[in-house]
């Protein structure tokens, strides 16, 4: 199978810094796609896997929602290797196809695949670049228990769990390290981007006066100042790099002036807009600017979400957006889940395909 997209395999241990690089690649305008959420997918209520799942490991599994408790299903594989196999033999081809899907799909020049078991599901031999993430065992341990909340016996058990580190880095075409801080691994991955011959996606205005693209680190000191004025709050460069390797920030330039700074975040087709610096911009009004945003989100997102204080009822209708109580266009607790993880509520956003 062959895609006119250029696809990067990215694959590591647990905790070692996978999902940072991948947001790094987001923000250099790749389609991102993480395995372990589109695993996820696969077994929410109605879909693929959902019943083979109950049936296999009991119908206790749920909430009242229908939804399975995940956490309740990972201490149940973790510790039992043949139950772990048994799900892995069913999640693993419809992620897979469903991955495909997308990479078929999508209009952007580069994509990314983040899975742990990229060489066990065999998607390594579909891409053009594999790279490894790693980082030092007792890094990850602290990553674990402090991010995650897990007791030591518990995240030792996590890691423990999954094959060598020194396996996926053996495998890989290129390994990076993210050991020490945001700035070095953000360098680590621009620098191989760029040595690919690959290059940050953009895209401008019909009248070439307005550019949307990444932040590049050279337009740090704007974006800080930006930002201070929104949060008050200093922004130091590490700071900004750790914000590129959470969120999606996309830069709108005006002549070549860094203007405006859009925070988002990008997961399973959907976009939602987090925050913005500053609020309102003269220069570039939501009439101009969120047609431009969906331009740009096109082939990386299927669906934008945003707030409703930053569109009045007018705008939200003239720029072709729909009440968030809406039938959304995806899986009704994907979007729900999707809105509650960010802190919101469906009768706080308007949402519009892309």
């Amino acid at each position: 199978m062959e895609f006119d997209t250029y696809l990067i395999g990215l694959t590591g241990n647990i905790a070692s810094g996978k999902s940072v690089v991948l947001q790094y690649l987001a923000n250099f305008g790749a389609l991102t796609i993480d395995a372990d959420l589109a695993a996820q997918e696969t077994y929410l209520p109605g879909n693929s896997a959902y019943q083979f799942i109950l049936e296999r490991f009991g119908y206790d599994l749920t909430f009242n929602d229908g939804q399975i408790n995940r956490s309740k299903l990972g201490r149940l594989v973790f510790r039992d290797p043949t139950a772990l196999t048994e799900l892995e033999a069913v999640i693993h081809p419809l992620v897979t196809q469903n991955i495909f899907a997308a990479f078929k799909t999508t209009t952007r020049p580069v994509s990314a695949i983040e899975a742990i078991k990229l060489f066990e599901a065999g998607i390594d031999q579909y891409c053009q670049s594999l790279w490894a993430v790693a980082a030092d065992d007792e890094i990850r341990l602290n990553r674990l228990m402090e991010a995650r909340g897990l007791d030591e016996s518990s995240a030792r058990q996590r890691i423990q769990s999954q094959s060598p580190q020194s396996e996926k880095i053996r495998l890989a075409d290129h390994t990076i390290y993210t050991n020490t801080t945001f700035t070095d691994t953000y360098a680590q991955t621009s620098a191989l981007f760029h040595s690919l011959g690959l290059k940050p996606y953009e895209i401008s205005s019909a009248d070439g006066k307005v550019r949307l693209s990444h932040l590049d680190p050279a337009d740090f000191e704007t974006a800080a100042f930006l930002l201070q004025e929104k949060t008050e709050q200093t922004w130091e460069p590490e700071d900004l790099y750790r914000l590129l390797g959470q969120r999606t920030v996309v830069a709108f330039y005006h002549g070549g002036a860094l203007t405006q700074l859009l925070l988002l975040r990008v997961e399973q087709g959907m976009a939602v807009y987090l925050a913005h610096a500053p609020f309102r911009s003269e220069i570039l009004p939501v009439s101009v600017g969120i047609p431009l945003l969906r331009q740009y989100l096109a082939g990386q997102a299927k669906m934008l979400i945003v707030g409703r204080d930053l569109l009045s009822p007018e705008e939200a209708k003239l720029l072709g957006f729909t009440y968030g109580e809406d039938a959304p266009p995806v899986h009704p607790l994907l979007y729900s889940n999707f809105l509650r993880k960010h802190g919101l509520m469906p009768g706080e956003v308007y949402f519009s395909d892309i």
